[in-house]
């Protein structure tokens, strides 16, 4: 999963949010021009930045920067995305935020629903149905697991003491789509003994995995489910069948499991690192930045460094309050037209670095050796390097849902690069 450019976003955005001293992210109408003074930074003496940035633009350069680690080449569809998504989907993603100690096997999932079925007349005790399904699965992932769901629907006559019990059998159809058809080859997959109605898993991963080696994106993939109704005891039982019409409640699920192969783990600390750097320099580059500082900010820089301990404790505690830290940024998808193919979360907690990058850098702002070079020459010549600044320096990941071009419900255990862990100078 390239998940790197919503990691720059993320950084760019708060990079903006220090050069031009905009408000956060929750007053989205007020957005529009990002010279305005803020009352998080608002200084009686301080010079107004007359820099004006686009904020519309940049909030569709971090869409599009979050649909391509997503693997989308656009919003998915309206049309596509008013369909409720699977239970399973939903149930799966409250158990995977509920329970963050247990890490499962594979990072993404997604549910595929039928493109269509065939049911063969009922012979005797049998019951047959052909299910396709369009399976899209990106070459740089690995399928770890596929799982058939089926719901298994129980018709007793009324007043039947008769117990149920059957037999279902999956296959893999080779070639041809039709029973009847003596060319057709299947393959045997899996055999469950069924004894009550419900939902029922079978495990399907070498027929999915084989559909994704052969990779033909106009051939549906079809699966054969064989229910045979069984006699106990010289009794009939009940009849067992799946729900397999359009308009039925519980359709058969293909819930495909898998991991991204690409090795970006190792990378990530060292390409963030580089990321905030080049960001920085693009973005100054890109507003240019007005170098004039305020006076007022001289003032305490120049307190600074004729010792801290000559100021007031009230005046201490103002700088203190205006370093470089993290805060709350509520992230509100509806509020910035995403809830129409991000499923859950509706909204989450994001953070953001907020502050200045005051001259001595201590270490809990964690400053490279570049962003104290850069301090210790803005000092000497305001004009010659703005002050570093204070950005995210370790994001963290989040659990999401969304729907992908199409509308197949997809859900990322580890969506790297979506809460801001900790901020420092840079």
């Amino acid at each position: 999963m390239h998940y790197f450019g919503v990691l720059a976003a993320l950084s760019v955005f708060n990079i903006i949010a220090c050069l031009t001293r905009g408000k956060p992210l929750e007053d989205w109408d007020k957005l529009t021009a990002m010279g305005k003074s803020d009352a998080h930074f608002h200084d009686p003496g301080e010079v107004k930045d007359e820099t004006h940035f686009d904020f519309k633009s940049f909030l569709e350069n971090m869409k599009m920067d979050l649909l391509r680690s997503l693997n989308l080449s656009r919003v998915p569809s309206q049309v596509k995305t008013k369909e409720e998504p699977p239970q399973f989907m939903i149930d799966l993603y409250n158990r995977y935020t509920a329970d963050k100690s247990s890490i499962p096997a594979s990072n993404i999932v997604r549910s595929f629903s039928t493109e269509g079925r065939r049911t063969s007349p009922e012979e005797n005790s049998f019951q047959k149905h052909i299910l396709f399904f369009n399976i899209s699965i990106p070459r740089y992932e690995e399928i770890t697991r596929a799982e058939l769901r089926i719901y298994i629907s129980c018709h007793r006559e009324v007043g039947s003491l008769s117990r149920l019990g059957g037999n279902m059998v999956i296959y893999d159809i080779l070639d041809g789509d039709h029973w009847e058809n003596p060319g057709s080859t299947k393959s045997f997959l899996v055999s469950h003994n069924i004894q009550e109605c419900g939902w029922e898993m079978f495990e399907v991963s070498s027929a999915v995995k084989r559909w994704v080696r052969a990779d033909k994106p106009k051939t549906k993939n079809k699966l054969e489910v064989v229910i045979e109704n069984t006699a106990l005891g010289g009794f009939t039982c009940g009849k067992l069948d799946i729900s397999v019409t359009p308009d039925a409640k519980n359709l058969p699920l293909l819930i495909v499991f898998s991991n991204d192969r690409s090795n970006g783990t190792k990378e990530t600390k060292v390409e963030l690192r580089d990321m905030i750097v080049h960001e920085q320099e693009s973005v100054l580059k890109k507003l240019g930045k007005n170098n004039t500082s305020s006076e007022e900010e001289e003032r305490e820089e120049e307190k600074a460094i004729t010792g801290l301990h000559q100021q007031s404790p009230r005046s201490k505690r103002s700088i203190g309050a205006n370093h470089c830290r993290r805060t709350s940024l509520h992230v509100n998808f509806e509020e910035i037209g995403w809830d129409s193919w991000i499923i859950a979360p509706k909204d989450y907690e994001a953070f953001e670095c907020k502050g200045g990058c005051f001259f001595p850098l201590t270490d809990n702002v964690t400053p490279t050796k570049h962003a104290i070079v850069q301090t210790l020459v803005h000092l000497q010549n305001p004009k010659k390097a703005s002050k570093a600044c204070c950005v995210p320096t370790k994001l963290d990941s989040i659990s999401i849902l969304y729907k992908d071009d199409a509308g197949v419900p997809t859900l990322i255990y580890n969506y790297e690069g979506m809460k801001v862990a900790e901020c420092g100078c840079r």
